[in-house]
């Protein structure tokens, strides 16, 4: 599979950067998903491929970091038609925020375990004050995973186990965590990426406060394989 990072900041995006979006494609070009849509994600996302050519998007949760570029897709898919409606995979709460992608142009389906072309999905719920999953895709015996915005806990070191390619959330510095956080300090992520047995971790979800080569050291302090998820680089899995 090939990873491409097409936004990599939150909860906002900094100047001339992008939130949560991330496209993995198989190694044939044949399977084509979009793993969250945050602001400043749909420009990118069509520098890469064309909207035709994904075959579903999925959504880690609901927050608008992660899913406000849906709206303005809507309008995409209404002057460029496709076939057959997008499928989406999202959480079913908050309601009011799922309800908004209630259009003609989605076809919203379930958070549920299920394979799209060449790609298995699979999901484990995430600590976060919303309903949240990590995301898990294999594809030609790749393995694939995104926590998702996340705290620490077991489940997601089982999840993560032997993942050929990490992709986790360092939205918080070790000096800015807190046991109640909602999100991974890059400290964290490394020592996941540790106790995981994973073989490469890349990090993202940075908020534009922090400078990412400090939270590249705090991680690289547990797991030397750490990179910093920089828009437009492409991971091959």
């Amino acid at each position: 599979m090939k990873l491409t990072v097409l936004g990599n900041n939150g909860p906002y995006p900094c100047k001339g950067g992008a939130c949560s979006g991330y496209l993995l494609t198989s190694d044939s070009g044949d399977t084509c998903i979009l793993i969250d849509c945050g602001t400043g994600v749909l420009a990118r996302l069509q520098e890469a491929v064309s909207l035709g050519d994904i075959d579903a998007v999925v959504l880690s949760h609901l927050h608008f970091d992660h899913m406000s570029d849906m709206l303005p897709m809507q309008y995409a898919l209404q002057f460029n038609p496709r076939e057959k409606a997008l499928p989406v995979i999202a959480p079913a709460t908050p309601e009011p925020v799922r309800a908004l992608l209630q259009c003609p142009h989605y076809d919203l389906w379930p958070t549920e375990d299920t394979t799209i072309g060449e790609m298995r999905i699979s999901f484990s719920p995430a600590r976060h004050p919303v309903e949240t999953y990590a995301v898990c895709v294999s594809c030609d015996g790749a393995k694939f995973v995104f926590t998702g915005d996340s705290n620490q806990d077991l489940l997601m070191e089982l999840f993560c186990e032997g993942a050929d390619l990490l992709l986790a959330d360092a939205g918080l510095s070790k000096a800015d965590h807190r046991f109640t956080s909602p999100h991974y300090s890059a400290e964290m992520c490394g020592q996941l990426a540790k106790n995981a047995h994973v073989r490469k971790l890349v990090l993202t979800h940075f908020n534009p406060k922090y400078d990412k080569n400090d939270l590249l050291a705090e991680a690289q302090c547990f797991f030397a394989e750490t990179a910093i998820a920089e828009i437009g680089e492409e991971y091959y899995i």
